[in-house]
């Protein structure tokens, strides 16, 4: 960061920013990450450029870290060359295995607010775009699992990038709301059987559309 923005984000409450940065902070906390930038300003409900000043001042305050290269050169091969080895319906297979395990851990783990912002995503729309892939970022949050997210992460990002290859970004199945509020209410319900069984639903219903299309 330049001296200029030092100076000019050295002190959030100059600014105007502090109930943001507080209400940013107090996610980080509740959730135990932040979501995806689009999402993280739907939900406090302030426009993205107020958003990036906020994060900006806490992560010159030290508050927050500093932020990865999304597409750092190790982490873009490991990833690349992995999605040119595999395929859609692969990684599918993969979910299956690791993501029912999680959504069973998070139904007796997984904090109030957790499950408040899980409800939220459904109630809003959680079933399409950068929504669905957040509520399953916060599923594997709520296992309370750290290894087990990290996995979720990298394996959804090989998703994200075989799904580009195979032109099939956009392939979900038409009762998508439908099983992912089952999910979640299971999830709220604390009723891991229930939980892990409607996530294996979900998975295996995205994996017949994938194998039904691209073989």
């Amino acid at each position: 960061m330049g001296a200029e923005q030092a100076v000019r984000f050295a002190d959030a409450q100059d600014d105007g920013l502090s109930p943001v940065t507080e209400a940013i902070l107090r996610i980080q906390a509740q959730d135990g990450f932040l979501p995806a930038e689009r999402s993280l300003a739907q939900r406090l409900n302030i426009k993205r450029h107020l958003l990036r000043r906020a994060l900006l001042a806490l992560r010159h305050r030290g508050e927050l870290p500093q932020p990865r290269p999304r597409r750092s050169l190790p982490a873009a091969g490991r990833v690349g060359g992995i999605a040119r080895d595999t395929n859609p319906v692969e990684v599918m297979e993969l979910r299956l295995m690791i993501e029912p395990p999680l959504a069973r851990l998070a139904a007796v783990r997984a904090s109030p607010n957790q499950i408040a912002q899980m409800l939220a995503l459904v109630d809003g729309g959680g079933h399409s775009g950068g929504s669905a892939a957040d509520l399953h970022r916060l599923i594997a949050a709520a296992s309370g699992n750290a290894l087990a997210r990290v996995i979720h992460d990298m394996v959804r990002s090989i998703d994200h990038e075989v799904r580009l290859t195979a032109h099939a970004g956009n392939l979900h199945p038409a009762n998508d709301a439908d099983e992912h509020r089952a999910i979640v209410e299971a999830i709220a319900g604390r009723n891991p059987e229930a939980a892990e069984a409607a996530m294996r639903v979900h998975l295996a219903s995205i994996h017949r559309v994938l194998s039904a299309i691209l073989g």
